[in-house]
């Protein structure tokens, strides 16, 4: 009889266990993604989803205790109808996938914050889940990235109220829990992304917090695909920074920045900061100082890929003139220079410093150069046939190539080989991925060149041009040379987001046949080379120096 009270008093104290704002808020999120891709009335599109978000946020938030939570998600789930058992979902759930370590649905048997009951529904939807096309997420071709087309932007909103904020921060988590092919490879847990970020999007009270919190969430995923993009033109975004630039393009080399580039001459002295200046610090502050204030709301793959991204950012100020503390042989010497809005030279910083180079040139009498950022499907044939005799061709994919590598293939293999496989989401099972196709090279009678290939590789090359550095793998006697690439490949997935703002993720899992990862890792070269503060300095190319080497044999 004891022994029946103690346990009636402790299921007691358990359902009136207190449950914070954060815990009740978090439950929310992941009760209200669940039910919007697993149950049939919300995926469906019968339910306006996201009002139905705004009206539980105050209710829940008022819930004192686990008992008064679980009794919201009851009548929640009971107000949805009778979901009928699924006769195939059972066979989707044991058939082989690729992608089956993503799938995370352990909240629902949390019996810390959901009762018996509700643990049994929650299990109940997932073995007899929605089966059909869902409202708020499709594929709609064959390549399988998701796109979201349903989903409301709330460009009305400049600033949305908590609601539409808590709204925002929710259809992100979820769409990457269910959708992001590499979330198993997010540094940490992705539960605690929610936890963590539930504060900051309650406390973005104005125009410039919001975004702030934007980047932050975004950048919690590590993509370098991981954009941020307004529908309205005359935002400024990462303004919270300021609005006035160096005009100067950098590059982080050991926790200082290099020049290598002036945007513009009548802006700035060269004689005072001519490329290769080493600058220690800006406005008194550490490049390393600069750069951590900025990782957080950076989203990149890889440090090289966060240091790219970040090297324009960390002297952007509101200040017109900035310190700059310039290392001159072991000797720090003090410059004062300006800075100016983007505009002023924003066709010379969009471009990659490698446009410099033309098309196609000899480098030697026996050594050919082409530009794969500058080579047109239609300039392919007039710019390869006279560089057949080469001994050795340079292909520089230190940029964004475009698409011709289908064309050029003919002249480098005959090989008909898979250099690259995808997965995608399985939609009759969120969070599990499967097997979507092979690339492969077609086949040719014959390739008309012999010699060796050499590739230029660096934290430049991202996403189709990793694509196109894995084709060229499979091309007899190829060697790539240079550092890793960006390690963010597979075709981009959008996500409205209340405000008015759109972001980006990888949308499909791209691997090597045998299965080896890209994604955070890149394509790794051959031969590594990477620039030096005194190669900058001379005006040399390492890189491409190095390939002439390799080419020789050397």
């Amino acid at each position: 009889m004891r022994y029946i009270i103690l346990l009636c008093l402790t299921a007691a104290t358990s359902l009136a266990q207190p449950v914070t704002e954060t815990q009740k808020l978090t439950s929310l999120c992941k009760v209200w993604g669940f039910l919007k891709y697993y149950h049939p009335s919300v995926a469906s599109g019968k339910q306006d989803w996201d009002q139905r978000l705004i009206q539980l946020l105050p209710v829940v938030q008022q819930a004192r205790d686990k008992q008064q939570l679980n009794a919201i998600y009851t009548r929640l789930i009971d107000s949805l109808g009778t979901v009928r058992r699924c006769k195939t979902c059972q066979q989707s759930a044991t058939s082989p996938t690729l992608g089956r370590h993503n799938l995370d649905l352990s909240f629902l048997t949390d019996s810390l914050l959901f009762t018996e009951d509700v643990q049994r529904r929650l299990t109940y939807l997932k073995d007899n889940r929605h089966q059909g096309s869902n409202y708020y997420v499709q594929q709609p071709n064959e390549i399988g990235n998701t796109v979201y087309d349903n989903e409301k932007l709330y460009a009305d909103m400049p600033i949305p109220d908590e609601s539409y904020r808590l709204l925002a921060l929710f259809r992100y988590w979820n769409i990457i829990h269910y959708f992001f092919p590499y979330k198993y490879a997010i540094d940490g847990s992705w539960d605690e992304v929610i936890r963590t970020m539930i504060p900051v999007f309650q406390q973005a009270k104005s125009p410039e917090t919001y975004q702030k919190a934007l980047f932050q969430l975004v950048a919690s995923i590590k993509d370098s695909h991981g954009f941020l993009t307004s529908t309205d033109k005359s935002r400024c975004l990462r303004c919270d920074l300021g609005t006035l630039w160096l005009p100067l393009e950098l590059k982080l080399i050991d926790d200082k920045a290099v020049i290598t580039r002036i945007y513009n001459d009548s802006l700035i002295n060269s004689g005072t900061l001519p490329i290769g200046t080493v600058i220690s610090a800006i406005d008194g502050q550490s490049i390393r100082s600069h750069v951590d204030r900025i990782r957080p709301y950076v989203s990149a793959s890889s440090e090289a890929d966060m240091l790219r991204d970040v090297r324009g950012l960390i002297g952007v100020s509101s200040e017109k003139q900035a310190t700059l503390t310039i290392d001159r042989q072991g000797q720090n010497e003090t410059v004062l220079t300006s800075r100016y809005p983007y505009h002023s030279f924003r066709s010379t910083a969009s471009q990659s410093i490698n446009a410099r180079y033309p098309v196609s040139k000899w480098l030697t009498d026996s050594i050919g150069y082409v530009n794969l950022g500058h080579l047109t499907s239609r300039q392919v044939d007039s710019v390869l046939v006279p560089l057949i005799t080469a001994k050795a061709l340079i292909f520089d994919l230190r940029n964004y190539p475009q698409g011709t590598f289908w064309l050029i293939g003919r002249y480098l293999t005959h090989n008909w080989v898979p250099f690259a496989r995808f997965t995608g989401p399985d939609m009759r099972f969120p969070g599990t991925f499967k097997g979507i196709s092979s690339a492969w090279l077609p086949r040719f009678k014959r390739s008309l060149y012999t010699g060796k290939v050499i590739v230029l590789i660096d934290e430049e090359t991202q996403s189709h041009a990793e694509y196109t550095a894995m084709a060229f793998r499979t091309v007899p006697n190829v060697v790539l040379v240079g550092s890793a690439t960006a390690g963010a490949d597979g075709n981009i997935s959008w996500v409205p987001l209340p405000g008015g703002y759109r972001t980006a993720f990888s949308g499909i899992g791209v691997f090597y046949p045998d299965g080896r990862e890209t994604q955070r890792v890149g394509i790794v070269p051959d031969v590594l080379v990477q620039p030096t503060i005194d190669g900058i300095r001379a005006g040399r190319d390492e890189v491409l120096e190095r390939a002439i080497e390799v080419s020789r044999g050397n």
